[in-house]
């Protein structure tokens, strides 16, 4: 059996940060029962949609493997199939603004009130309490924010971080603070409220650069290499792409010089060692620019990697969804929208070598498990139908 079969998770989320979370506790055998808007959905159901697709990319990257159902939340008929539902549930997560929950009765509180085992997470920008907490919060004003945004020079444009890296994380974090709460409550028999910010996850995310800026005391962009002065380290041209070369320690310098069949460059006093070749960083570059530009990056990534010096040919997305390894590790895995699209998704990013993730479901239709989830907490069909015709579902 999975790590969380048999453990259903009450999913409020909507957009992103808490969506990922969710997806990826669905992926370790969690029932999750993702509330929608009826009519409307999810924000990102439509958002950025390819033509010929009936959901946007985003939303299908973190829906699938759920049951979707509709609740027209500021109706006192929903609030209460809220509660019927936390009772049943081990998990509640939501994104919504801190405190709207809380609005309405049915917050962290007074579902906790209902059953006193159950695991509460609340993901917001700043938190749940304090002057900022109900600042809107997306991933690009996170970044700036937080300084990750910040090139390391007052003159230099800033820059935003790719493939939504901060609510991606975010929900990452949520994830994990979810799991410890699981592992607490079969200690403890105690459920847990968790309060998880954004800002705070992405100073996490920062966490090394971070530390760099305090032990250092320097003003300097946290999120720059430690390395990024060694003229081993970074970029080169080749004659089909560029080549990234992580050259960081002698042996992958001594590495590099054989593989380029270069190695007079090692007894070359400026090059010899790594204080050296800082000091002569300008002039190895040039070199090594000059010995890369003829040869191919897919050659020199084999022939690098296999001699021990770190170095990888930058690939496009398409380039690295292609690499089969990822095939052989199961990180990407089948599923299908609704309408029978067939979809490649990403899976947990781990191989276990029993019950590892997985998903059990292909992404929903907008309310396609509602009647069949209210028949599970009691709910007699004509009173299902009722609270459809009713703009109640």
């Amino acid at each position: 059996m999975k790590a969380l079969d048999g453990l259903r998770i009450l999913d409020l989320t909507h957009a992103l940060a808490g969506p990922f979370c969710t997806y990826h506790l669905a992926l370790l055998g969690a029932d999750v029962v993702k509330v929608e808007r009826p009519g409307v959905g999810d924000d990102f159901r439509a958002f950025v949609r390819e033509p010929g697709w009936n959901v946007g990319s985003a939303f299908a990257a973190v829906n699938a493997g759920k049951r979707s159902i509709t609740l027209n939340l500021k109706r006192p008929e929903a609030q209460s199939i809220i509660r019927a539902l936390a009772m049943v549930s081990d998990v509640v997560v939501e994104n919504q603004r801190p405190g709207a929950l809380s609005e309405m009765g049915i917050g962290h509180d007074d579902l906790r009130a209902l059953n006193p085992r159950l695991i509460t997470c609340s993901i917001s920008g700043f938190g749940q309490d304090g002057e900022m907490a109900k600042w809107p919060a997306y991933d690009h004003t996170i970044q700036a924010m937080s300084g990750m945004a910040w090139s390391g020079a007052d003159d230099d444009i800033p820059s935003q971080g790719r493939g939504f890296s901060i609510d991606c994380f975010s929900g990452y974090v949520a994830h994990s603070a979810i799991l410890q709460a699981l592992v607490r409550r079969e200690r403890s028999g105690e459920g847990q409220h968790l309060d998880v910010a954004m800002l705070d996850a992405t100073m996490v995310l920062m966490g090394v650069g971070l530390v760099r800026q305090i032990i250092s005391g320097d003003r300097i962009s946290a999120t720059q290499p430690i390395v990024q002065d060694r003229p081993t380290v970074g970029p080169f041209r080749t004659a089909d792409g560029w080549l990234w070369l992580s050259g960081n320690f002698q042996n992958h310098w001594e590495a590099l010089c054989k593989v380029l069949g270069a190695e007079e460059l090692l007894a070359d006093a400026r090059f010899a060692k790594p204080d050296a070749r800082l000091v002569h960083k300008t002039e190895l570059r040039a070199e090594l620019s000059r010995r890369i530009a003829p040869l191919r990056a897919s050659d020199l990534e084999v022939a690098l990697m296999e001699a021990g010096a770190p170095a990888a040919r930058v690939r496009t997305s398409k380039d690295a969804l292609a690499m089969p390894s990822l095939r052989t590790r199961k990180m990407l895995q089948d599923s299908a929208t609704d309408d029978g699209k067939p979809l490649t998704l990403m899976n947990a990013g781990f191989v276990a070598d029993a019950d590892g993730p997985d998903l059990k479901r292909r992404l929903p239709a907008l309310g396609e498990h509602t009647s069949e989830v209210l028949a599970e907490i009691g709910y007699a069909p004509e009173e299902i139908e009722r609270l459809k015709s009713a703009g109640v579902l």
